[in-house]
């Protein structure tokens, strides 16, 4: 029989065996668990290429912001020893110098303070010397001409190298006496005066000391016009000046006063609307 020549020959039932079939999702299972998992490369770079694009775009809008910001800000305000010891420089250069009435003690001093490269820039002036010594010279001068000249400082201003001085002026002359104002700006480096600006009510000086005629009223009448533009006034020179925290004080006086006319007139004005006699509107 069949079953009995498969079993004479040895090995028969091997190369006659039928395998058996697996599934197909069965072997897919086997072999995705035989073999390792891979990742999608494309997938990571986009997401890096992304992330990497917006971190820049992030960072370039915000460089101009931090630009602003810091431009913007402004630094903190602090008082420093610089601006400390320069304004205090200006103060002993007007107490040591120019209203010391010993020149030799002034002129010591004037080297402490005035640099031998210093400048003073004064365009009327055609020629114009530099050093301590031409410094000097401006002392001296102002000093043997008006013995009780004194300079008062009304007020000192900082900004960066430079210290501007609000200043007032007095002297007197064969009995008569002045006062003016003027404003002093001065340039440092370090703690030396380098170069000088200087602005002075000169001509109210020369007046008030008898020495010119006011020009507003006089003259030309033709160039009074242009006379008063430049004086800054169209009434006479007053025969007594006042500077500094006179002039402030004699302001609010005269503004007070004006403000009390001026509610005395309008009482005044409303009164006249109305006659009490007839009790009729009048017309003013």
């Amino acid at each position: 029989s069949r079953r009995q020549q498969r079993a004479s020959h040895p090995g028969a039932s091997e190369r006659h065996r039928v395998p058996r079939r697996v599934p197909q999702h069965a072997r897919a299972r086997k072999m995705s668990a035989s073999q390792p998992k891979k990742t999608s490369n494309a997938g990571v770079i986009v997401v890096a290429v992304v992330s990497s694009a917006l971190t820049a775009a992030v960072g370039l809008l915000a460089k101009p912001f931090a630009r602003t910001q810091t431009a913007d800000s402004p630094p903190p305000v602090t008082a420093s020893p610089k601006t400390k010891s320069r304004k205090s420089i200006v103060r002993k250069l007007y107490r040591e110098v120019w209203n010391n009435f010993d020149l030799s003690s002034a002129e010591k001093s004037a080297e402490k303070y005035v640099s031998e490269d210093h400048v003073l820039i004064d365009p009327s002036n055609p020629n114009p010397v530099p050093g301590t010594e031409a410094y000097m010279e401006s002392v001296r001068g102002n000093r043997e001409a008006l013995p009780d000249y004194v300079i008062t400082i009304d007020d000192l201003i900082e900004e960066g190298s430079k210290v501007v001085a609000q200043l007032s002026f007095k002297a007197s002359l064969n009995e008569r006496e002045a006062r003016w104002t003027g404003t002093c700006v001065m340039e440092f480096e370090e703690k030396e005066i380098v170069r000088t600006w200087i602005n002075t009510d000169a001509m109210s000086a020369l007046i008030q000391l008898g020495l010119m005629t006011d020009l507003v009223n006089d003259g030309n009448v033709k160039l009074r016009p242009v006379t008063q533009a430049l004086m800054g006034r169209s009434e006479a020179h007053p025969e007594t000046v006042l500077t500094g925290k006179d002039w402030l004080q004699y302001f609010e006086e005269v503004h007070e006063s004006w403000e009390r006319n001026s509610t005395a007139d309008s009482e005044n004005a409303a009164a006249l609307k109305h006659d009490s006699n007839t009790g009729l509107d009048v017309v003013v």
